[in-house]
């Protein structure tokens, strides 16, 4: 385990090195293969970050009311999975029916200030995947560092292994249950 203070210069680092990253690929002169591994970069450095942060979280012990966003094409899905949460202690949670729903919710809620703190999604969905709107939130600038959870049916080693690599910042595979969510998401209760 890493102390606060090596956390903290990590993701300096870090976050210097995302930035980097991001202005080559504001050029529209990087295309193709350059473009895909800085892409891969991308994704693999922020998902870094990501863990970074959910460490630094349980070892500082904060407590923040956490705005949730669960994105599943299936409405009885999200509102099971709604329930779930709210049970464990969630307050904050909001639904979205699919991937493109769900990333104009985020930048609507970027654009207001309220950023999502975690997002849960579904990975197979019609229109735009779990893991399609995981990339497209790993390469946005406004919206990399967001906390993202997939949730499969899916649990074959290479799906999970393809979902981690990707970026997810976890992986369930279903049935999700309340003592999953609990254990996953400890670190958020306290």
């Amino acid at each position: 385990m890493f102390s606060s203070p090596e956390i903290s210069f990590l993701k300096n680092e870090l976050h210097n090195f995302i930035n980097k990253i991001q202005t080559m690929l504001d050029n529209p002169a990087i295309e193709g293969v350059r473009r895909d591994k800085l892409e891969q970069k991308l994704i693999v450095t922020v998902s870094i970050v990501n863990k970074l942060d959910h460490q630094q979280a349980e070892k500082d012990n904060r407590s923040t009311k956490i705005r949730l966003l669960i994105v599943d094409d299936v409405e009885s899905m999200r509102k099971i999975h709604r329930h779930y949460f709210m049970e464990s202690g969630f307050k904050n949670i909001d639904l979205a029916e699919d991937g493109n729903r769900a990333f104009l919710m985020m930048k609507k809620a970027i654009d207001n200030d309220h950023p999502y703190d975690l997002i849960i999604s579904d990975w197979e969905m019609p229109k735009v995947s779990g893991l399609t709107l995981l990339k497209k939130i790993r390469i946005d600038k406004d919206l990399w560092r967001t906390p993202f959870y997939l949730i499969s049916s899916l649990s074959e080693k290479k799906h999970i292994l393809n979902g981690i690599n990707m970026g997810a910042t976890g992986y369930m595979v279903k049935p999700v249950n309340q003592k999953m969510i609990l254990d996953k998401f400890k670190s958020y209760f306290k």
